[in-house]
Parts: C-alpha cells; structure tokens; sequence
C-alpha cells in the first residue's frame, strides 16, 4: 500500500473510530513531521484540515488562541465580577419573570390534566354496556320515559303562563278587529 493510500485509509479508520493508538500515533507523527511522504512529495492540500486537528488533538501547545482572546476573557471576567459585586441589578425583573412562568407552568399543568381527565371521562362514559340489542332497548326506553317525566314535570308550570298568554292574544285579536 502506498503512502498516500495508508494516509487516506487511516484518516478514514480514525473518523470512524476504527483506529488503533499506534495508528493514532503514527497520524500524529506524520502530520506533526510536515507530513512528507517517502517519496519526498509533501502533504496534499485535502490533508490540511486533519494536520489541524491531529495538532489540536495531540499536541495543544502548537494551537495558538485568537488575537483578541485575552482581551475578550478579561473583559467577560470583570463584567462577571461587577455582576457578583452588585447582584441587585435586574434581579427583580428576573423575579417577576420567573414568578410568570412559574404561574403559567401551573395553569398549563392543571389545564392538562383537567383535559386528560374529560377524555378518560368521556371513554368510560361511551363504553357499551349491554351485549344483548333487546336488554339494550329495554334499557333506553326506560331511560327516555324518565327524562320525558323530568320535563314535564318541569314544564308543568309554564301551562299557567301558556294559558294567560292564550287570554292576552284573544284581547289583542278582538281589539285590533
């Protein structure tokens, strides 16, 4: 197998997790010696991307940081500092939001399980009862002649209005003949 073929088989194995440690090694070394094949050619372009990460991987000293980055940490360390030195500042906006999500969390928990128990509810009330199609007749004859009694004996005092509503008509018929 040539160079260049091992190179491409190995990086290929390590992306998959397939590598060993003396393979990793030898990756390692290789992109570290400037990554010059036995032939003498030098590291192909495509390779540049993987030096860089066997250099972050293997050997962090030679990752250099960004330009600004110590200015960046020092200024988020001292806006840290001030904000542990003064923890007032927007804590009582941080309070009411809280305290808002934590009213609605409750009212969105017990609509759920309002809704959750309708729906159980509903499923047992429709759950058929009776096997038999006469029993079940029977049964909702029965059911219909006590709702028919409740309503007339619920409509039985509207006949008094129904009655001076009759009287009332008769008056205003013979009035406008």
């Amino acid at each position: 197998m040539t160079d260049e073929k091992k190179i491409e088989h190995l990086i290929e194995a390590f992306y998959r997790g397939d590598t060993t440690l003396e393979e990793e090694k030898w990756l390692a070394d290789f992109f570290n010696g400037e990554g010059m094949l036995e032939n003498g050619e030098t590291m192909f372009e495509k390779w540049q991307t993987d030096k860089m990460l066997f250099n972050i991987l293997y050997d962090p000293s030679r990752v250099s940081p960004p330009k600004d980055f110590s200015i960046r940490l020092e200024k988020n360390l001292d806006d840290h500092i001030r904000k542990s030195a003064n923890p007032k500042s927007g804590s009582k906006i941080r309070t009411f939001y809280l305290t808002l999500l934590s009213a609605a969390a409750v009212a969105l928990l017990c609509v759920g399980l309002f809704f959750a128990n309708e729906i159980k509810s509903k499923r047992d009330f429709v759950a058929d009862t009776y096997t038999n199609p006469e029993e079940a007749a029977i049964a909702a004859e029965k059911a219909l002649l006590f709702v028919s009694s409740k309503l007339n004996e619920g409509l039985a005092p509207l006949g008094k209005i129904k009655e001076s509503v009759q009287k009332t008509n008769e008056i205003i018929n013979e009035n406008f003949k």
